[in-house]
């Protein structure tokens, strides 16, 4: 019984100790984007959402969100994955970080662009994302912009062809209002 302990009690040291060192290549868009999902769950502020799909446009607002869906895209953009490591061209100018999709990589994210504030904080998020494979084509466009390192608008918008029909068009866009 002491050895199976030992054994997992040794196991579960060399799992947290290689998540340690596993580092970020690219920015942690991750870490920002629960960061905002966590302090949207929240807080619970008011959004004004317009939602359009096909020509039907609806605009509401509401405290109900569910955040972890609302910005799910934003997570899906994120470049440090594994098999993501080498596929991206980094130009870093004044405040403004940008990745770009090298010539020749087939991965999802075509390209992400971080702007940062005086203070060296994330104010404008900009991906492009493109998936095409024998079910369907998409494209998506996502921005964001925060003060002070919180979220103040969001908006994603592209569209989604299936194999068997025609391109549909889409767009979400949240304004936080409180």
């Amino acid at each position: 019984m002491r050895i199976v302990l030992l054994l997992f009690l040794f196991l579960v040291s060399c799992t947290q100790s290689e998540n340690k060192i596993q580092s970020k290549t690219y920015y942690d868009l991750v870490g920002l984007i629960n960061q905002q999902i966590s302090d949207l769950s929240a807080k619970k502020p008011l959004i004004e959402k317009t939602v359009l799909l096909a020509d039907k446009q609806e605009r509401i607002e509401t405290k109900d969100i569910d955040w972890n869906k609302e910005l799910e895209l934003f997570l899906q953009a994120d470049l440090n994955k594994q098999s993501y490591q080498s596929g991206y061209i980094v130009d870093i100018k004044d405040k403004r970080i940008s990745y770009q999709l090298k010539e020749g990589e087939k991965l999802p994210v075509t390209s992400l662009i971080i702007e940062f504030d005086e203070k060296n904080l994330p104010k404008h998020i900009e991906s492009t994302m493109h998936t095409n494979n024998y079910l369907y084509e998409s494209d998506k466009k996502l921005t964001a912009d925060l003060v002070n390192n919180q979220l103040k608008t969001y908006k994603i918008e592209g569209y989604q062809e299936l194999f068997v029909g025609s391109k549909k068009g889409f767009s979400v866009e949240g304004k936080i209002k409180e």
